[in-house]
């Protein structure tokens, strides 16, 4: 069990002293590799900085709370900004994560929901602890409901998020590790943003009820019911879903026909999130999608949860995504070109070579959807031609040619608008390839697209 340290005069002098001594440990690590030979210098000051950055992250680890989430973020969102060894160090914190201690859950129960507490039996054990949160289970105490969750939000955390995130950018470039400017601005903007909807409950209970009733009538989706008179501004109570996570072996035993089902299940949520109700869930791990498994092998049902982290997708941006999806998965490049001008992912003074280096990686992580499978590589296609996610290696080969794009001189760091669609694209591809899905995906993209 764990504390959240508080005041923010303490917050604020611990991470401005863990940016300063990463500045200063790092100016000593240049200065004396400089006595290195050249070959050696960047290793040396690679490991340098290395070194300074776990750091800082075990900083950001004991001060837990919003400091947490942030790091977090930066290491999805803030990977053309940082240096690889700094997300490298932020992506530990994905696994630091240990529940509060029961009486300040307890505390934190009593101020939002008053005598209503009495309500419930409550397992003082989490079943589940987040950077902002934890879950316990829960039982009415006279309800025919037979078990609910309560999504508790740690005291002090949105108070806080002001000031933290303040902090961490300033933080960012003390330590010399990031140059301020437009870029990283926008970026934390928008992760302020973005977190500030995550601790605002009533947000998110408002966009599962809008997506329940998208959802209803199709059984391969299922949103747990909320139970509003005893939801808060910290506090969400809903229905406790007994589901499997996508890498379960019960999941994985699944014939290929019912996993190929879920994959599309998964794939056309997707689409529909993204060009239908231009509203998507943008934190697509995999702890916020459970399966329940059909018993009779007829509909197995993914089950959503988590919508604190649902943008609404500004039309403009959504009409421009679509029109650079058709044109990529046709070929087009002048079209794609014009496409990814309007995300603002290239610019009209870019070079013809930027450009098409952009355009030809729209055209390749739509490679699962293509209409003429046999042109693919051998392994990324079965042998009655359906595409294999398990072995296509997509995300693996896109990654190397992201990075050979980013070495293309005058390439910008796409909005921060586009890098949410990213990662959920990621998130996406990565739960449909855990499936080992084989699938003619072409038919999906021209129907929502």
């Amino acid at each position: 069990m764990e504390k959240i340290k508080k005041g923010g005069l303490r917050r604020r002098l611990s991470i401005g002293a863990a940016g300063a001594k990463g500045g200063i440990g790092l100016l000593a690590s240049k200065a004396s590799g400089m006595l290195l030979p050249k070959d050696q210098q960047k290793a040396h000051n690679d490991a340098a900085m290395q070194r300074e950055a776990m750091r800082f992250v075990k900083e950001l680890g004991e001060l837990k709370g919003a400091y947490v989430k942030i790091g977090q973020m930066l290491a999805l969102y803030g990977e053309h900004l940082l240096p690889k060894p700094v997300t490298n160090a932020l992506h530990t914190l994905e696994s630091q994560t240990t529940a509060l201690h029961w009486t300040a859950i307890e505390a934190q129960l009593e101020a939002e929901l008053g005598d209503e507490l009495n309500s419930f039996t409550i397992n003082q054990n989490s079943m589940a602890a987040a950077s902002l949160a934890q879950v316990h289970r829960a039982k009415f105490e006279s309800s025919d409901v037979p078990e609910i969750c309560l999504k508790v939000q740690y005291p002090g955390i949105a108070d806080a998020i002001e000031d933290d995130f303040k902090n961490v950018m300033q933080m960012l470039s003390l330590a010399r590790w990031v140059k301020s400017g437009r870029q990283l601005e926008q970026l934390g903007k928008e992760l302020k943003s973005q977190l500030m909807r995550e601790v605002d409950y009533r947000y998110e209970l408002d966009v599962a009820e809008r997506l329940r009733q998208k959802l209803r009538g199709d059984s391969r989706y299922y949103i747990p019911e909320y139970y509003p008179d005893y939801c808060t501004k910290s506090v969400l109570a809903m229905e406790f879903i007994d589901g499997l996570e996508v890498t379960h072996p019960k999941v994985q035993a699944l014939s290929q026909e019912r996993r190929n089902a879920l994959a599309r299940s998964m794939l056309e949520l997707f689409f529909k999130e993204a060009f239908e109700w231009k509203l998507m869930q943008t934190d697509p791990n995999f702890g916020n999608y459970r399966i329940q498994i059909d018993k009779q092998g007829e509909n197995d049902t993914l089950v959503l949860l988590d919508f604190g982290a649902v943008h609404d997708l500004n039309c403009g941006f959504s009409d421009s995504l679509k029109k650079t999806i058709l044109a990529a998965h046709h070929g087009d490049t002048e079209t794609t070109i014009e496409g990814a001008t309007e995300l603002r992912c290239l610019r009209d003074t870019d070079t013809e070579r930027v450009k098409k280096s952009f355009a030809e990686f729209c055209c390749f992580i739509l490679e699962p959807f293509s209409t003429n499978i046999s042109s693919l590589p051998e392994f990324a296609r079965t042998q009655d031609m359906l595409y294999d996610w398990g072995s296509s290696r997509l995300l693996k080969r896109a990654g190397k040619l992201g990075a050979e794009g980013m070495l293309v001189k005058g390439f910008v760091v796409p909005p921060a608008e586009f890098m949410l669609m990213v990662r959920k694209l990621t998130g996406v591809f990565t739960f449909v390839s855990s499936l080992g899905a084989k699938l003619d995906s072409a038919d999906m993209l021209e129907k929502y697209a």
